[in-house]
């Protein structure tokens, strides 16, 4: 049987139910709905600062209030800069260089073979440089008051791909001392012939380290320019001490 809708049933013992027709208290559900779409948009609203974000407005008054923390990095981040580079000191680099020659060649055969011979004990000579021997013996040409283990920090040897150059680079606290510990470097050299072993490889063929004029004298120091040690150590001071502030403000959002 099929009961009209807004009726009641009498099931005895005193129940009553009562069948409510569909769309009862519209205004009531229309509420509802209103409600829910208000706290979804408030919820996507809310979102973004629940991942830890920062609006600029929030940043802006966290700066505001917090303005002397990046400001005091900075100036610590400028106080390291300036005494890193007094402790690095200021130097300058001089370069000399010098070239392997083998003589006694006579024709085109023994000079394409001097050629190459010069070329490979370019490469040798290049590493005899780096060796303490050299060292003690610059140390003994030029009276200096250093380890050979030292010295050797200061000189960089290189042999540029398929010549037979020897490029010395010494760095010292001064653009002459830098100059003098180049030239004596590539000097001494010239007189280690006799480490090479030996030094016939072709018959009438001699081998020696002939060094291509002065070394440069250094205009400018080779060591980072103390503002910029100065400048950079500013810039990261200012950016932690921002990072701090917008940290404060994640803080102060919780």
């Amino acid at each position: 049987m099929c009961l009209p809708w807004n009726t009641s049933v009498h099931l005895g013992e005193g129940a009553h139910v009562r069948r409510k027709t569909r769309g009862s208290h519209p205004a009531g559900g229309l509420r509802g709905g209103i409600k829910l779409a208000m706290s979804q948009e408030t919820t996507r609203q809310r979102r973004p600062y629940e991942r830890g974000e920062v609006s600029t407005g929030q940043f802006g008054r966290a700066l505001r209030r917090l303005w002397w923390i990046p400001l005091i990095t900075l100036l610590l981040g400028a106080a390291l800069g300036w005494a890193a580079s007094t402790v690095m000191g200021t130097t300058y680099t001089s370069t000399a260089s010098g070239v392997v020659v083998a003589n006694g060649g006579s024709d085109s055969t023994e000079a394409l073979a001097g050629e190459n011979l010069s070329k490979s004990k370019a490469v040798t000579f290049g590493s005899i440089s780096g060796t303490s021997s050299t060292a003690s013996a610059v140390i003994e040409e030029l009276d200096l008051e250093q380890t050979p283990e030292a010295l050797l920090q200061n000189v960089t040897t290189t042999v540029p791909l398929d010549t037979s150059e020897v490029r010395v680079s010494a760095t010292a606290e001064s653009p002459e001392q830098a100059q003098e510990l180049a030239d004596a470097w590539v000097k001494v050299l010239g007189t280690n012939v006799g480490e090479l072993g030996d030094n016939t490889d072709a018959p009438g063929t001699a081998v020696e380290l002939a060094p291509v004029g002065q070394a440069s004298l250094p205009q400018d120091p080779s060591s980072t320019d103390p503002m910029v040690l100065t400048a950079a150590g500013g810039l990261i001071g200012m950016l932690l001490g921002l990072f701090v502030v917008i940290a404060q403000a994640q803080y102060r959002r919780r």
